[in-house]
């Protein structure tokens, strides 16, 4: 699986596991924001593994296409 889409839904299910509990106790808006404030925390923490396994993943997309770019550069100019 895609280590971004890893990423998003850790967060995504980070989020839902502080606000479920919370809505039987408060408002649901205010324990989806809550939840949202609380995974913020953890997850610097907690996702630490997922994070960089994204940034690894994003950062060798963008060295591919720069080295694509490049070549295609050099072949326009006749290199």
């Amino acid at each position: 699986m895609n280590p971004v889409a890893k990423f998003y839904l850790a967060r995504v299910a980070l989020v839902a596991v502080v606000a479920i509990p919370l809505m039987f106790f408060i408002n649901a808006l205010l324990a989806v924001a809550a939840g949202l404030l609380v995974s913020m925390v953890l997850g610097f923490v907690l996702l630490k593994k997922q994070r960089e396994a994204m940034i690894d993943h994003i950062d060798a997309g963008v060295k591919r296409r720069r080295e694509e770019k490049e070549r295609l550069r050099a072949e326009l100019a006749g290199e």
